[in-house]
């Protein structure tokens, strides 16, 4: 911006006019500069946000897994008995209605009143809002976090401190699964590789997973973690999973 001097009445008076071109596009030049600086860091902000959101979920789904198997003889996963699957027990997932599901028998949360037909049944009305990760906005069934199923065929219950040679720091007891799948558990040497959700969080993140003692971890996937997702099948003990 410019002024310039005119002379009135003996004194002299300074006119400021308004700004030039060449200002207003410096000016402009560097708004632009900066808010491309702080975008990414805008972005990056609200991916760690969720990504924190995520975990506090997944906690919270480790208090309600440890309360369940305190009233259930300590299983962690609620099952039902069957010979014919797996170790003989088999989740409570698809092949029951959605009132049957295990988001039911694990999270306290208001049901749907009056209760529908089970053919009427929305998954998703049987799912609280904090099973579902704030990144996976239009998750398929209403959730999120599938629970892993090798600890579920191999009869883990609270208090067990042995898997296959780990600890329950070490074995995984929940995923993130895809936003398109609709399983509850996951079977990762069975055909679910594909459904887990290793990079949720970036490709620099990859994923939180919920550990057995009830902490949340976000990792990456690599074979160490694999190994925590079902170490029975990948040491050959135990019951395997991939049949």
């Amino acid at each position: 911006m410019t002024t310039r001097k005119h002379r009135s009445g003996g004194t002299w008076l300074c006119a400021a006019q308004a700004f030039s071109l060449v200002e207003l596009l410096v000016v402009i030049g560097i708004i632009a500069i900066l808010i491309a600086l702080l975008m990414p860091m805008l972005a990056n902000a609200r991916v760690a946000a969720r990504t924190v959101a995520c975990q506090s979920n997944m906690r919270q789904l480790g208090q309600a897994l440890l309360m369940y198997a305190n009233s259930n003889n300590g299983w962690m996963i609620p099952v039902m008995s069957d010979e014919t699957a797996i170790g003989g027990v088999r989740g409570f997932g698809t092949m029951v209605p959605p009132s049957e599901r295990w988001p039911v028998k694990v999270y306290k949360f208001p049901l749907p009143s009056p209760e529908p037909a089970p053919d009427l049944q929305r998954p998703e009305d049987y799912c609280p809002p904090y099973s579902i990760c704030p990144a996976d906005e239009l998750a398929a069934m209403g959730h999120t976090y599938a629970l892993n199923n090798p600890v579920c065929v191999n009869h883990c219950k609270l208090g067990d401190h042995n898997f296959a040679g780990l600890s329950n720091s070490e074995v995984i007891i929940a995923v993130e699964k895809t936003t398109t799948a609709n399983d509850y558990h996951f079977e990762p040497n069975y055909g679910d590789q594909g459904k887990l959700a290793r990079y949720r969080h970036g490709l620099r993140r990859g994923a939180n997973y919920l550990y057995f003692d009830g902490h949340v971890e976000l990792r990456m996937p690599t074979s160490e973690l694999w190994t925590q997702l079902d170490p029975w099948t990948i040491r050959g003990v135990g019951t395997v999973s991939d049949q």
